[in-house]
């Protein structure tokens, strides 16, 4: 199954091509500032290089969130019009668990997290099982302080007796000192394994349940702002997100 896989959740810009589980090519654009020029690029750059057309490709897989508002809109946006256009597969991946699946250890908590600024995470905790679907979440996808953060941490490896954790993703180094006191063996990933790849995201999507084009949303774990603001404005509940951009 040949799978093309981006992310566009964060800075830096991610494209891929995989064939089943093993990663043909991948392309990063390392904080990168306008996704919406350059994703196309990046995805006609790896066609070309393999002699494929779009049409040929069987899965389409993108980071569906947590992260840039805007960012996800645009990889979102690009594989539903594929997926629907050429009659293809689609799968959403949480940013998380393709931060997660960065990190190979067994017997260890992954705590994988975007800095949400004000000490506060988009984040989730990881356990790598014996199974062909990635790590499986355990402390689920959110918006946490960090001290809420931690203390699931606590509490999950108490419960569970794992004796270390490790953290991948991004400004978890400045909370090093809040990190020494939960008393838990911990280590940082490294600076490669703290960016999102789009061959990982295509690894997980391999055996994922294909989402409905029609129904695939980004997962921003937060409302935006412009909702909230309309919320103010009009006094009405809130709507899903399909709802609320199809008013604005």
């Amino acid at each position: 199954m040949k799978i093309l896989s981006m992310s566009t959740a964060t800075n830096n810009l991610s494209v891929a091509l995989n064939e089943d589980s093993k990663i043909i090519a991948e392309k990063n654009e390392y904080d990168a500032r306008n996704h919406s020029s350059h994703l196309d690029p990046l995805i006609d750059q790896i066609l070309k290089e393999h002699n494929l057309k779009l049409a040929e490709i069987d899965r389409f897989a993108v980071a569906i969130g947590p992260g840039s508002y805007t960012g996800l809109r645009i990889g979102v946006t690009t594989v539903k019009m594929f997926a629907s256009i050429l009659h293809k597969d689609v799968v959403g991946i949480s940013t998380l668990q393709a931060l997660a699946a960065s990190c190979a250890e067994e017997g260890t908590l992954i705590v994988a997290g975007i800095d949400a600024r004000n000490d506060n995470y988009f984040a989730g905790a990881y356990i790598n099982k014996e199974n062909d679907w990635g790590p499986e979440c355990v402390i689920p996808d959110g918006h946490y302080h960090i001290d809420t953060l931690l203390s699931a941490v606590e509490e999950y490896c108490a419960d569970n007796n794992l004796e270390n954790v490790i953290y991948v993703g991004t400004g978890f180094e400045k909370q090093e000192e809040a990190i020494r006191k939960t008393n838990i063996p911990f280590s940082f990933a490294t600076e490669k394994q703290n960016v999102v790849h789009a061959g990982l995201i295509g690894k997980l999507a391999l055996n994922a349940k294909p989402d409905d084009p029609d129904q695939l949303l980004p997962n921003y774990l937060r409302r935006t702002q412009a909702e909230i603001d309309w919320h103010k404005k009009t006094g009405e509940a809130y709507k899903p997100d399909s709802n609320y951009v199809e008013e604005v």
